[in-house]
């Protein structure tokens, strides 16, 4: 009985989280501060960071999951998994965000499972996958219906 309780603990803290970062580290990041002064979120809420045309497993471009991060309510610094392309030495080309590319965030609304596209303020640095950082003052959630997104604050 006991073994069935702890499988079905580790089995329900597996599914908790949405977003699963499933690419490995390649040693080029870049940081994103999500500062305590957003007020869009819940304890509880996920943050993924995407790069729309980042590069795969395969190394095709598609879209890629390349940090996360659970909100608590405090700031949060999520560090971003970049691409790096060894080809020239003979190498593979490492999955990640490819330098430049604008961060897409999602959401998870962990009390209403609920996936977000989201927009968000920058309080410092340019929002892309440079090898720096972004600071990140406020989430604005978007409602998308129809093709349009009214976000909330803008």
């Amino acid at each position: 009985m006991r073994k069935y309780l702890i499988l079905l603990s580790f089995l329900s803290i597996i599914h908790m989280q949405h977003f699963n970062v499933e690419i490995d580290e390649t040693g080029e990041s870049t940081l994103f501060i999500f500062q305590n002064s957003i007020t869009s979120l819940e304890a509880g809420d996920e943050l993924g960071l995407f790069d729309a045309s980042g590069i795969n497993f395969n190394g095709n471009s598609e879209e890629v999951l390349v940090g996360t991060g659970i909100w608590e309510g405090s700031q949060l610094s999520i560090t971003a998994i970049t691409s790096v392309d060894l080809s020239a030495f003979g190498g593979p080309t490492l999955p990640g965000a490819i330098s430049g590319h604008p961060m897409i965030l999602k959401t998870w609304d962990t009390s209403a499972g609920l996936e977000s596209d989201v927009t968000y303020d920058i309080l410092s640095g340019t929002g892309t996958f440079n090898g720096l950082f972004t600071v990140i003052s406020e989430i604005n959630s978007c409602d998308i219906s129809e093709g349009s997104c009214d976000c909330e604050g803008n």
